[in-house]
């Protein structure tokens, strides 16, 4: 057994208690994260990775923030949508739901994978991909949100962004945005 010393205050052992576990998921490190066979939630690293999106087949490309460049453009492989969103508690993201899902549509109808990425992959494109399984799917926002954090555990959409999903459900659930369910999405584990 290693001295206590050695382990970061707060520290979670692991089940054969022969290392500590981190108390939250590392983000700096998290990989580029499949949601659905053809949706694709990551950070800045993913977006410079060229090789990688066109190995998963990726072409289309959603950057949700407003001073990230469009890396690829000149290379003629990828498509992109800038959506101009800051990860504050007076942005409005909302605004930008409608044209982001048809951009995931539209990469989705060519049979092309779609990456949405922030600076971190973790509030602003997590937030979208959530509601765009609200939209397209059965879920409740609780549902889309365990369903995301399932495959990237490092999603932690802020607060104000937690609200405008709510207020996204209640509009869904009364009518005033419609849902779209079909073509019925595929790769999701869970019947919803």
């Amino acid at each position: 057994m290693l001295p206590c010393a050695l382990f970061p205050e707060g520290s979670v052992w692991s089940s054969d208690g022969d290392a500590p576990l981190p108390l939250t998921p590392d983000i700096e490190n998290a990989a580029l994260s499949p949601i659905l066979p053809f949706l694709f939630l990551g950070n800045e690293r993913d977006a410079l990775d060229l090789e990688r999106m066109l190995r998963l087949g990726i072409g289309f490309v959603v950057n949700v923030t407003t001073h990230l460049p469009l890396y690829h453009l000149d290379s003629g492989l990828l498509r992109y949508k800038r959506l101009p969103a800051t990860d504050s508690s007076k942005q409005n993201l909302q605004q930008y739901f409608e044209e982001a899902f048809e951009f995931i549509e539209e990469a989705h109808q060519c049979g092309r994978g779609v990456l949405i990425h922030c600076q971190a992959g973790v509030s602003r494109s997590a937030t979208l991909v959530i509601a765009y399984l609200m939209k397209h799917t059965l879920m409740t926002m609780t549902d889309a949100y365990k369903y995301v954090k399932g495959k990237r555990p490092v999603i932690s959409p802020n607060l104000n962004f937690m609200g405008q999903l709510l207020e996204f459900e209640n509009d869904l659930n009364s009518g005033v945005t419609p849902r779209i369910l079909t073509p019925k999405l595929t790769g999701l584990e869970t019947e919803v």
